[in-house]
């Protein structure tokens, strides 16, 4: 079953984004909802997909969408991210990891006209240097057959990237699925629930072929990267049943210093009060409560309870001033979920009173 299990997925994702008029994948990276645009990166996947099935009828699919889009390179071999950006092409499209993938497993199968296009493809971008996001990991993943230098990247048990947190997103309660977490399922020959529920980034699981098996999952401690989409201050991450919880701080003005929140000198207007925010998935086990009663408000001292696993209380320990605390609901800044009008996360924010430039905050967050 693993064997073929990520081009199982790679062909049904395909499917779900196939349009019947065009046949093509209509897919948008930046808008899911919509159906409007024809992306050539996605549409290569799947034709490596359709390959990799070894089944007649769908090499032959493969075969007729490769003759048409391969058409539409340019002189440099790249390709629009987007089929209506034509004539214009991006280096950036990636096309050509598909591509040359397709390249060197059926060339045999293809003729004569699409190995000539094939062959003029722009090459592969060189791998990032360093592991900064999934994205970045993935990418890196590409590259190698033994994926055992990203083993730190990845705990085996949640079956998540726990990397640098940049570019981390969430997709309703759950964390992002990324092709970096396909990438070392394959590598260990386990899928979680979260890995098999149908997702988009299953069009890029062809990209995966057969690595050596990984014998190891060192530890390692990441700090936050500050910069990109999806940056994370700080993550806590448990999991109840097939469930991953997460309590997160996004807030790009503060640092973190161990367990301590520096505050930067300038004092905000009015309207920006609300300095510092945690963010939990807002599952009925997570329920928020304040010294073990329903409440919406908590000030220093106070025990911020989330359901029976975690404990915060916030320590003023720099500077002089004062802070009220607020329990609500939203989203965090990383949320993905198309539907905009549906608060996924319970907000733990703390607004400022007053304060004075310099000032710390100590969270202590217990856990049971």
């Amino acid at each position: 079953m693993t064997k073929k299990i990520l081009v199982e997925l790679a062909l049904a994702a395909g499917r779900r984004h196939q349009s019947p008029q065009t046949g093509l994948i209509h897919y948008c990276n930046e808008d899911e909802a919509s159906r409007d645009t024809i992306p050539f990166y996605q549409n290569f996947c799947f034709c490596l997909a359709l390959l990799r099935s070894l089944i007649g009828e769908h090499i032959q699919e493969a075969k007729e969408r490769l003759m048409h889009l391969l058409s539409f390179q340019n002189s440099e071999g790249h390709f629009p991210i987007y089929l209506h950006e034509y004539p214009s092409a991006s280096p950036y499209s990636r096309a050509s990891y598909p591509l040359k993938l397709i390249e060197k497993h059926f060339a045999h199968v293809l003729g004569e006209d699409i190995r000539a296009k094939l062959k003029t493809v722009a090459p592969l971008p060189h791998p990032p240097n360093e592991v900064l996001s999934p994205k970045s990991a993935a990418d890196i993943a590409y590259h190698l057959e033994d994926l055992s230098s990203l083993a730190p990247y990845y705990d085996q048990e949640l079956h998540l990237y726990v990397g640098p947190l940049n570019g981390v997103g969430q997709r309703g309660g759950e964390v992002e699925l990324t092709l970096f977490e396909l990438f070392m399922a394959n590598a260990t020959q386990t899928f979680s629930p979260r890995l098999l529920a149908p997702h988009p980034v299953h069009m890029e699981g062809a990209l995966i072929f057969p690595s050596s098996e990984i014998k190891s999952f060192p530890k390692k401690e990441f700090q936050g990267v500050s910069e990109g989409e999806g940056f994370h201050l700080f993550r806590k991450v448990w999991k109840e049943g097939d469930l991953i919880h997460t309590l997160v701080c996004q807030n790009r003005k503060i640092r973190i210093e161990e367990n301590t929140f520096v505050y930067p000198e300038e004092i905000p207007d009015e309207k920006k009060r609300s300095e510092l925010s945690f963010y939990v998935n807002a599952h009925p086990s997570n329920e928020i409560m304040i010294n073990g009663e329903k409440g919406t408000v908590f000030r220093f001292g106070d025990r911020v309870q989330i359901g029976k696993t975690h404990t915060l209380i916030f320590e003023k320990m720099e500077g002089e001033g004062d802070v009220m605390g607020h329990i609500s609901k939203g989203n965090r800044p990383s949320q993905i979920d198309p539907d905009i009008y549906t608060a996924h996360d319970w907000k733990i924010s703390l607004r400022t009173l007053r304060r004075s430039p310099k000032f710390r905050l100590k969270l202590s967050l217990h856990s049971e």
